[in-house]
């Protein structure tokens, strides 16, 4: 009797388990580089037109305060996939400036957490984790398939990317497409029907990032960064676009080149949210919309004109001479404005959540590791040391206490950002710090720092404790350095 009552509370355990797998959602978490928030024509901005992210947004929930911790690359991926902020990673610059040659591989990802459960996991596109040693690619790091680039992309024509470890060059495909199309193949391989498990498919675009290569004989005749070729489809909307620019009486502003970068950068967004359609519907087509956690977001935000610089943490001077005409900056502008920060999100998962809404809470990239795993129905471990907190709470209407600031590292820039101010701290030999009143000057243009009224000098000082506080919780280099060099 014994026997037979084991073997049922076995059964029905293993049958439990197979059950609760199989009721997981899928993940498809689609990255844009180079995106800023405002790019979406869902958030009004007049250049735009994307009609896919617009209607995913109407039907999903879009977080409108979603900040990168860092204003570049690199370090805003290392950020995303670990929990753990860029000074923690070692990647506060771009790989290549930055101390290490990839993401350390005592850190765990949430790809790797979730293929510990059982999630069947694919990387699509940019990696820029790690280029050089196998050990820092996708395939080592909790993807089991990877075709992409193990570094930056180059060009939105003929690209040569990684598949199956082999680099390959696809003539005449457009970059977007191909990634798109590898997408569209693993979703059909990996389907839950004939794997049994959940999926999890990151898949990056290069676009809209600007190129920095070009097939022979397509080289852009003209100064500026270039984002062509592209497809006549991905152009046609602003061939005859009167373009808006975003701070037009900046001074020296270089207004022609900065009117055909808007109309590219554009065009190559178009080509993003085409291809995500793409992808959608074959979710759809396939029943698998329904229970697959869609995400959209971008590695960080970008400037286009934006307080005159184009790019993103370090900028670049949209002027004539392509110098900063107050002549404080030289011809670079590093930062970590808003718009340097802020990026597009969207969360879509009929199943899971009630939608569609709109939410301002002030989110950032440390908070998506612990989401996923919340929403997934899996724990959380203490050893992965996450920093951030899980706000899917929020997605399902709960009234929930949260910490509202937003704290970003950029080489040697640290910052937080409350509601209503902003307090930048750079710790290089130029001090060039900035202070701002985020809630009555958005677009961060009268830098504060300097101001000797009592209200600002009070609220500087204790944004200035809650920054060194961060520091030392992260035993941040920076500002071990600093004490060193200043005795202290």
């Amino acid at each position: 009797m014994y026997s037979v009552i084991a073997w049922a509370i076995i059964a029905l355990s293993v049958f439990s388990c197979k059950s609760d797998k199989a009721d997981r959602p899928n993940i498809l978490f689609i990255i844009a580089d180079d995106m800023g928030a405002w790019a979406l024509s869902a958030e009004s901005d007049l250049n735009a037109y994307t009609p896919h992210l617009d209607r995913l947004a109407s039907e999903g929930i879009v977080f409108t305060q979603f900040f990168s911790n860092s204003a570049n690359c690199s370090p805003s991926r290392a950020c995303l996939i670990t929990g753990r902020y860029p000074s923690e990673t070692g990647i506060t610059d771009v790989l290549g400036r930055a101390e290490v040659e990839g993401l350390p591989t005592d850190m765990i990802t949430f790809p790797e957490a979730l293929s510990s459960e059982g999630y069947r996991t694919a990387f699509i596109g940019k990696w820029h984790l790690g280029e050089h040693e196998r050990e820092y690619w996708p395939d080592s790091r909790g993807y089991e398939k990877f075709a992409g680039f193990s570094e930056k992309g180059a060009q939105s024509l003929s690209p040569t990317i990684i598949v199956d470890g082999q680099w390959q060059t696809f003539e005449g495909a457009y970059t977007s497409d191909l990634l798109a199309d590898f997408a569209i193949s693993f979703i059909g391989e990996m389907h839950p029907s004939k794997t049994g498990d959940p999926f999890l498919l990151s898949l990056h675009f290069w676009a809209p990032h600007a190129n920095t290569g070009f097939p022979d004989g397509m080289e852009p005749q003209h100064g500026g960064r270039s984002w062509l070729p592209l497809k006549d489809v991905d152009l046609l909307t602003w061939d005859t676009l009167k373009v808006r620019f975003p701070d037009p009486d900046f001074p020296n502003l270089d207004t022609l080149t900065l009117d055909r970068m808007i109309r590219e950068y554009h065009a190559s967004v178009h080509s993003v949210d085409r291809n995500v359609g793409r992808v959608l519907d074959y979710l759809e087509t396939e029943g698998l919309l329904e229970n697959t956690i869609v995400v959209f977001t971008s590695d960080h935000g970008y400037m286009s004109g934006h307080n005159g610089l184009w790019h993103k943490g370090r900028g670049w001077w949209m002027t004539f001479d392509q110098h900063d005409p107050a002549g404080v900056y030289g011809n670079r502008r590093i930062n970590v404005f808003d718009h340097s920060l802020r990026t597009p999100c969207i969360v879509h998962w009929p199943k899971g959540l009630p939608a569609p809404d709109r939410l301002h809470n002030p989110l950032s990239f440390v908070d998506w590791f612990p989401t996923l795993i919340d929403m997934t129905g899996l724990q959380a471990r203490p050893e992965w040391q996450l920093r951030g907190k899980s706000f899917y709470p929020l997605m399902q209407k709960k009234n929930v206490e949260r910490d509202t600031d937003v704290y970003a590292e950029f080489t040697h820039l640290r910052s937080i950002r409350t509601k209503e101010w902003k307090l930048v701290l750079d710790f290089s030999a130029d001090a060039l710090h900035e202070f701002y009143h985020i809630a009555g000057d958005p677009e961060e243009k009268r830098n504060l720092f300097a101001s000797d009224q009592p209200e600002h000098q009070e609220v500087k000082r204790e944004l200035r404790k809650r920054i060194i506080k961060k520091m030392e919780l992260l035993n941040d280099p920076l500002l071990l350095n600093w004490k060193a060099e200043n005795n202290l």
